[in-house]
Order: structure tokens, then sequence, then C-alpha cells
């Protein structure tokens, strides 16, 4: 059966194609580069028995020496191939096993090559050479990467979200898209071609599938005896991370109750039931060395229910909780149990204090108000019927790894009612700060040096907090606004793909409203610095009437 390769080219002198094509070569074994081979007398030396011939973007025959300008004055008139991460060139050869060698002769190769062109890669102006030299006959067909002709649509051309055949697939100027679905349309068609014509027969699509599946098993065989390995010599699932990542430099994540593992220079990753490795073997084989199955079980379903997301946010406004009732109690024992003149010194660093204690409970309350939101905002994505399967397939994931069932309501609803609950105690605390505040600020102590000291220190800490607030922001719009960027570029590249436009106008949101939390945050750092320079003033005022 004849076979199909392909290859490309970023050399923009298309001139050392002909040469290639009809003058003898030799590889070079250090570059790997091909290098002419000279006479005695330095000249190239031609090919034996060889043919060769160019055609333009109509499919029309032309001489072969005029091919390099043609591809260049193409290039000029649409403005491609300008720079040196271009690919210029692509290359297809087609070699015919020893079988067909009687059956072939340099003008049934050349007109294959002519058939595989017109029908294949119409619009592109072609070289073809037939070498006849070898023990495997072959055709070369070298293209210029930009198309000077339009064509038809054709159904293995790429098509857009709607259907439709992409306009840069069709059009003149276009870039030629050598891509699977191509490939593999000129298999098909290259074993129409040999069956027509009496020729090897072999399907090498379904040949390369097979290949491809026997390789993968091969690797997942591999890997699988490799984690067992390790399995059997461990007694926990620590000890066999750390032994796979010793050993075979291999990561295993988990992520709520499955695994995964990620090979060396590869970004994703692999789950175990993919690779053959459920967990019941891979508990089975670590139980056999020194705990049985049943604790490691037991500590699955301890660790997963710790995990658990809902409850892990009920135990922390528990104990938010607890300190806020604790802050309000203390606060109002000291606020009642005032004498005199005022508070004593002591019971003014204890208000101090308690200002302090509760901006910590607002703050960590307001993270977790965050929290929960995007969660819910996961959890609408996913309920969302419009979204795409793998939308809700990362939605979904990503609740279940919170430990959360996307597919319970009631889970949802508690969820939304913990929200509600950490929302009214964030009020509650941003009240009982303001109410601390106010009562500081009535303070009537006789020690007016100390309370300017302590309110002065307080409002430093709490200006250096907000700036790093506004520093923090600051960089998270800037990090919001390169992923803008490059989902409109990539956006741009897929001719307006309308995901990646919906991508870049929500980041684009979030940078919106990054700027207003950075422009709201200088505002409360420039009225904290006017406030902490009036109380200056007064202070020192009353030190010059003193």
């Amino acid at each position: 059966m004849a076979i199909l390769k392909h290859t490309s080219s970023k050399n923009a002198a298309y001139g050392d194609a002909l040469d290639y094509l009809k003058y003898k070569h030799r590889e070079d074994s250090k570059t790997g580069l091909y290098e002419p081979i000279l006479d005695e007398y330095g000249l190239l030396q031609e090919r034996e028995n060889y043919a060769i011939c160019a055609l333009d973007g109509y499919g029309r025959e032309i001489d072969p020496e005029t091919w390099a300008g043609s591809c260049m004055e193409t290039n000029i008139r649409f403005g491609k191939n300008n720079t040196k991460a271009e690919r210029k060139q692509h290359i297809y050869i087609i070699s015919h096993p020893e079988a067909d060698v009687p059956l072939l002769t340099k003008e049934d190769l050349l007109e294959e090559g002519k058939a595989f062109v017109r029908e294949n890669l119409p619009g592109y102006e072609a070289l073809i050479a037939v070498h006849m030299d070898t023990d495997n006959p072959h055709i070369h067909v070298a293209i210029n990467s930009v198309r000077s002709v339009a064509r038809e649509e054709r159904p293995w051309m790429l098509h857009d979200e709607g259907g439709k055949v992409l306009r840069c697939e069709v059009s003149a100027g276009g870039k030629h898209q050598d891509n699977p679905t191509f490939r593999h349309h000129c298999q098909d068609w290259l074993l129409a071609y040999t069956r027509s014509h009496g020729l090897a027969q072999e399907d090498n699509n379904r040949v390369e599938e097979q290949r491809k599946q026997k390789r993968k098993e091969n690797r997942y065989n591999v890997l699988k005896h490799q984690i067992l390995f390790a399995a059997m010599d461990s007694y926990s699932m620590e000890q066999l991370k750390d032994a796979l990542k010793k050993k075979y430099d291999i990561d295993l994540i988990r992520r709520g109750s499955t695994y995964s593992i990620r090979l060396p220079g590869v970004k994703r990753n692999v789950r175990l039931d993919t690779v053959g490795l459920p967990k019941d073997l891979l508990y089975s084989a670590i139980g056999k060395n020194r705990r049985g199955e049943a604790e490691l079980r037991q500590q699955e379903a301890q660790y997963y229910e710790k995990k658990k997301y809902i409850q892990w946010l009920r135990e922390r406004r528990l104990k938010n909780n607890a300190k806020a009732e604790d802050a309000i109690a203390d606060a109002a024992a000291l606020i009642a149990g005032k004498a005199g003149p005022g508070y004593e010194k002591e019971n003014f660093q204890e208000l101090h204090d308690l200002i302090r204690q509760v901006t910590y409970l607002e703050r960590d309350l307001q993270t977790e108000k965050e929290k929960l939101d995007r969660l819910l905002e996961r959890w609408d994505s996913y309920e969302n019927p419009e979204a795409s399967d793998q939308e809700q397939f990362r939605h979904g994931s990503y609740l279940r790894w919170c430990g959360c069932d996307p597919d319970a309501p009631e889970e949802r609803s508690e969820l939304q009612w913990e929200r509600d609950v950490v929302d009214l105690q964030s009020q509650e605390a941003s009240s009982l700060r303001e109410a601390l505040a106010e009562s500081a600020d009535q303070w009537q102590d006789q020690v007016q040096e100390d309370r300017f000291q302590y309110q002065r220190e307080w409002n430093l800490t709490r200006e250096e907090q907000l700036r790093n607030q506004l520093r923090h922001i600051r960089e998270n719009r800037k990090k919001l606004s390169r992923i803008a960027y490059y989902c409109q570029k990539a956006a741009d590249r897929r001719i307006y793909n309308k995901d990646y436009l919906a991508k870049a106008e929500h980041f684009r949101s979030l940078w919106h409203q990054k700027l207003q939390e950075e422009h709201e945050m200088k505002a409360r750092i420039r009225e904290l610095k006017q406030a902490r320079k009036e109380q200056e003033k007064t202070y020192k005022a009353r030190e010059w009437e003193r």
C-alpha cells in the first residue's frame, strides 16, 4: 500500500526545493540537512530516472523553473510569508512499495501526483517530482503555503461552530492548514486511487488507529505496573506519592475522591481509571504490605468527609461566631464598666485590641462570602441550559472536588443559606467595629499622648493593610487584562470564535470591576490619611494650648 507523509519548511528560498528535486543530494549525518553532491568540477549532478512538472493555482501545467518566482509573487500580492517563523512550503511524499514497481512508470506516478494536487490541493502552486532511483518509487509534491486562487468548499475543510466552512479555507490568500481531518481525507483518496489502478491496497487510517491504540495500551500497561510495584512497597497513599515521584518522576494528584497521575513533561493529567488501575486494585496492592484494605477505605472516607466544602465553611462560621460573641461581650463590659473621667490606660489598650480583632473577623467573613459567591456562580453555570457539555463537565468537576453534589438541589439551598448567614455576620461585625471606633472616639482619658499614639499606630497599620490590598487588586487587574488580550487574540485567529469572544468580554468586565475596586480603595486610603492628618493637627493644637 502507498504511504503518504507530510513535512513543512520555513525556507523562503523556493529555488532550493527545485534544486533538491532535480539534482542529487545526500543527508548530512550531523545536522540532518541535505547538501548537494557535486562533481569533480564543482557542479550539480542531475538525478537519474526522474520526472518533474509544475502546476499553477488553476491546475494548469507551467514551466518548473518559473514555480519559485510564482510563489514569491503570490506572497507579495497577499502580504504573507514575510517573517522567519511562517511556514513557506508544505511537502507531501507518496511512496509505493516494491510490489507496485513493475506496474508503475514515471508517467503514471507523475499523473498520480497531478491528480493528488488537483483533487486535494486546488488553488496552490505545486511542484511535482517523481524519483525512481530508490527501492520504493515515490512522488514529491511541494506547494506554496499561500493559496493563489480561491477554491470550492469541501467536506474535509475546517468548520466553525455553526458548521460553515471557514473563509480562510476557500478564499485566495489563505494559508494551507495541514490538520488530522485533511490527512485522513488524503489517505482515503490514496486508498481509492490505488484500488482503481490495481495497486497494493491497505487502509492506512485503520492501520494508524490500531498503532495509536496499541502504543497507548503499551504505555498504560507500563504505567500500571510501575504504580502497582510502587504500591506494594508502600503502606499509605502519601508514601506511594513520594515513591512515584522519586523513582519515576510521576506526580500522584488527588482531587476529591479521584486519583490522577501527571507524567514528566506532560501538562494534562491521566486518571488511574483510564490507565486501567481502579482504586480497589490500588488499595489492595497497598493493603498487602502493612495496612489492611479496610483501614485504607476508612481513611479514604474520613478524608473525603473532611473535604466537604459546606462542612468546612460551617466550622469556620462557628469559630467566627465564637470570636464575634466574645468581642461583643468584652466590648459591652468594657464600655459599661468605665468610671470617673474616662477609661483607664489598660482599658484603652484592651479596646484597641478589640477593634483590631473585629477588623480581622470582618476580613475573614468577607473572604468566606467571596468564596461562596464564586461557588454559587459555578453552580449557576453548571445549571445553565445554554452551556455546552464541556463547560458543564468542567463546572461539575469543580463542584465535586469541593465536596458538593451538583445534581442535589438541597445542597445548593444549604450553600445559599450559609452564604446569607455569612453576609449577616459580616454586617454585624462591621456594625460592631463602627461602635467600637465610636467608643474610642469618645475617649476622655487625661493622658492624651498615649491615646494619640495608639490611634496613630492603628491608623498607620490600617493604611498599610489597605495599601497591600490595593497592590493585590492592581496585580489581579493586570492579569485579567492579559487574559482578555489572549482570549481576543485567540478569537481573531479563529475568525471571531464566539466562545473566545465571550471569554474576552467576561474578563474585560472583571477588569472593570477590579478598576472600580481600585478607585474605591484609593479613596479609602485618602480618607484615612486625611483623618490621620486632622488628628495630628488636633493633637498639636492641644499641645500648643497647654
